[in-house]
């Protein structure tokens, strides 16, 4: 079974755009044959302009992919490989294993390591390839440099992203038009995973998912990080009421940190220490399923208006396919 019979290929083009966008790299999701599932994203410089007019250079780069992709089928699976292009530029392939699907593999860069060390052996192969020399390094020049460091990280990134969309796999394995039908307890687990997904992502110490309750029309705490029994046990918000409530009612999620103005946020919030935080309200159509809350004490962070697109998308894409009967 294809990745796009399982994943709405729309969903993912906008996952995969947000994602490059956050992490400030091209990125492209190729499938075992080394064809592109979706448009690539962020397109450098380097492919878009400089390979793009060489057509030597054009038919290298289209033969790599389905070598490249050849190549790590065949390896023992690991968090990510690091690869060098035909031009001699560093990328980067995690791959994303669904069950019951054939794996892709997303391919991040080309990047520069060392940020921007140029080597003999570059510019060698820039002249034999026939790209204009001086075109090709003015494009060089704008690629992200990244070090060791930044590449682990974003990589780590990538890790939480393709272990939730593997958690999500494993739920609605079926081709991509059937609905699959989900009991509270799938819902529950669901939701958990997209809590672990935020908090990760996020780089938070404290978090909650919130589940409704139909029976007394309240949002209680079924899984948590970072807060205390008393909480847990005592917290019940009906719509309306407090940040999470007032998500259920307006039906869009909340950004907050220390520049926020709003005053009536301001009252709602209970707890001075945060700098950051989303509060995501997850819905089915027109239910209310539940609240996620993700939040952080630390200065700076990773909280962005950027970040919450990206979780409101991958939740999206979750629930696009359920079927609550």
């Amino acid at each position: 079974m294809k990745f796009s019979e399982i994943i709405g290929v729309n969903h993912w083009q906008k996952v995969q755009d947000i994602f490059s966008s956050i992490v400030g790299m091209s990125i492209r999701t190729v499938d075992v044959k080394g064809e592109i599932v979706v448009r690539p994203s962020n397109v450098p410089l380097v492919c878009s302009e400089a390979v793009a007019a060489c057509p030597a250079a054009r038919e290298k780069c289209r033969q790599w992919y389905p070598k490249l992709a050849a190549l790590l089928k065949n390896q023992k699976i690991k968090k990510y490989y690091d690869s060098v292009c035909p031009l001699g530029l560093a990328n980067f392939a995690l791959p994303l294993i669904l069950d019951n699907a054939e794996p892709v593999f997303l391919i991040l860069g080309p990047v520069v390591l060392e940020y921007g060390k140029k080597d003999v052996k570059l510019t060698r192969r820039i002249q034999e390839t026939g790209i204009a020399e001086e075109k090709f390094f003015n494009c060089f020049n704008q690629l992200p440099a990244v070090s060791a460091v930044k590449m682990e990280s974003v990589v780590d990134f990538s890790i939480g992203i393709t272990k939730f969309m593997k958690t999500l796999g494993s739920l609605t394995t079926g081709n991509e038009k059937e609905k699959v039908i989900f009991n509270k307890e799938q819902v529950g687990l669901l939701l958990k995973t997209f809590l672990e997904l935020a908090m990760k992502l996020c780089d938070a110490e404290r978090g909650s998912m919130m589940l409704f309750e139909k029976n007394t029309q309240e949002l209680s705490i079924k899984d948590s990080t970072g807060l205390s029994e008393d909480v847990i046990n005592n917290t019940k918000i009906k719509p309306g009421e407090g940040l999470a409530g007032l998500t259920i009612q307006s039906k869009k999620g909340l950004f907050l940190n220390e520049q926020l103005s709003d005053r009536e946020l301001r009252l709602r919030m209970h707890k001075p220490k945060i700098k950051s935080a989303f509060v995501i309200p997850v819905f089915h159509q027109d239910e209310i399923l539940g609240v996620i809350s993700v939040g952080t004490a630390k200065q700076p962070n990773r909280f962005s208006e950027k970040l919450m697109e990206l979780l409101n998308e991958l939740v999206g894409m979750a629930l696009e396919k359920v079927d609550l009967g």
